[in-house]
């Protein structure tokens, strides 16, 4: 997912991407990867309204989701307290 929730192609490092669909993978993945592929190609049709320079990193990810745990506590805590507040009410 890219944060302003645009799918994009790119390049970095030497290798093209087609990403960011969002949870609309099933309307993009197939036209962003068919550009993406012309543009390895050299392809006059790969010119694409979703060509963007890559997306900025995400401030202090270094590959390792050290802040999931902290994540799925928060949501874990606050499916309890909705179920004890929803339920509690009524017994």
């Amino acid at each position: 997912m890219n944060r302003d929730m645009i799918p994009r192609t790119f390049s970095r490092d030497g290798l093209r991407y087609a990403v960011g669909y969002c949870g609309s993978g099933v309307v993009w993945a197939r036209w962003a990867g068919q550009k993406a592929a012309w543009q390895i190609l050299g392809d006059a049709r790969a010119r694409s309204a979703l060509d963007f320079r890559p997306p900025p990193a995400v401030p202090h990810y270094n590959d390792t989701a050290w802040f999931l745990p902290a994540v799925y506590a928060w949501l874990g805590s606050s499916d309890r307290l909705a179920r004890a507040g929803r339920y509690g009410a009524s017994s």
